[in-house]
């Protein structure tokens, strides 16, 4: 296996070359090939972006619709699901940095009694527990709640709770670690609390209007970029789950262009980024997973023994997936995205396309 540093080395130079050279380089031949590939294991289509040394790719292959034989755009809005996290940490995050709230309080300290009542963990877990997923609150994202997924949005605060409320807790706050959806639906209602303006509101105010994100929103449902069909729910890779309404609520309800995403992750963790104060706010508190990887203030981050480390969060709904990877020196962005429920085949696709990119150009 390559050094990593080797191989964003090659990702640097491969795009040089790509730039410097005719519509469709060996380089690009070999990506659209090994996506391509993914999309033979019965997925319909995907969007990925690669950016490296000041050079951003966009490869958008397949279909976005089976029906209509629709080619996959580049600039469609994508479903990020658990992508949108990132986000809803993000307000988090510069509402600490405002010294409006306090990471090491409780969810109870600022939301209404009885929104949070008889929710395991609500008022003895921190903020800072949620924001790593260690805090023990049910997660209200189980088998149950996906078949009930339907036409009719559902993932606010008030329903996803309702799923929970009289369950035992998982672990005791800080003593477990467990992904939990719930967590960050605690975290929306805690925002929503301290300021008096929906979580929607909020991400506009402080991540789209200053970073100039005009293909990003909130609980989007009648956007006419939102022209991706997803394909497979329960077991069944063939069903479209375009009207299912899983893609709200703040633990997944961002919906953004693949360049607009790719904005979002270089303004937390470039060094320069225009949220640079988010981004570190971000990282500065790990929960050690192992193996080099920790669960930090909102993504998984992961050091590498050669020194190389990388922000990073998945998303998965019913028919869509996402992986978005930020190395934050040298600066490389992969976002993935598939149309299809094989989560897996994201992660192998981006790790893939490392190896392509370190092969030698001609």
């Amino acid at each position: 296996m390559p050094p990593i540093r080797a191989l964003i080395a090659a990702i640097l130079s491969g795009l040089a070359v790509t730039a410097a050279a005719c519509s469709q380089s060996a380089l690009d031949a070999q990506i659209e090939a090994r996506i391509d590939a993914t999309l033979a294991e019965g997925i319909a289509g995907a969007v990925v972006l690669v950016e490296a040394g000041g050079e951003q790719h966009v490869y958008a292959r397949g279909l976005a619709d089976r029906a209509s034989d629709t080619p996959m755009p580049e600039d469609a809005l994508l479903r990020l699901a658990s992508v949108g996290k990132l986000y809803t940490a993000a307000v988090i995050h510069r509402l600490t940095l405002e010294g409006v709230i306090d990471l090491d309080r409780t969810t109870a300290d600022y939301v209404a009694p009885e929104l949070i009542a008889d929710i395991a963990n609500a008022d003895t877990a921190s903020l800072r527990q949620l924001l790593n997923h260690s805090a023990g609150v049910p997660d209200y994202y189980d088998e149950a709640w996906e078949a009930q997924v339907g036409t009719t949005p559902r993932n606010t605060p008030q329903i996803t709770l309702d799923h929970i409320r009289g369950r035992p807790a998982d672990y005791a706050p800080g003593e477990g670690y467990g992904y939990s959806n719930s967590h960050y639906q605690l975290l929306g209602l805690v925002a929503e609390a301290v300021t008096g303006e929906p979580l929607g509101t909020l991400m506009e105010h402080m991540i789209f209007t200053p970073l100039d994100l005009h293909a990003t929103g909130f609980n989007i449902e009648d956007d006419p970029r939102n022209t991706i069909h997803g394909y497979g729910r329960l077991g069944d890779d063939t069903v479209d789950t375009f009207a299912l309404r899983d893609n709200n609520g703040a633990d997944g309800g961002v919906m953004a262009s693949v360049t607009d995403t790719a904005r979002f992750l270089n303004a937390l963790f470039a060094s320069d980024g225009a949220l640079s104060d988010i981004g570190t706010a971000m990282l500065s508190d790990r929960l050690d997973r192992g193996n080099g990887r920790y669960r930090a203030l909102g993504p998984l981050y992961v050091e590498h023994e050669s020194g190389l480390s990388l922000a990073t969060h998945s998303g998965f709904i019913d028919g869509y997936v996402t992986t978005a990877v930020r190395v934050l020196s040298p600066d490389v962005t992969v976002i993935v995205h598939l149309n299809g429920s094989q989560p897996q085949l994201a992660g192998s696709l981006a790790r893939d396309l490392l190896f392509i990119l370190a092969a030698p150009q001609d």
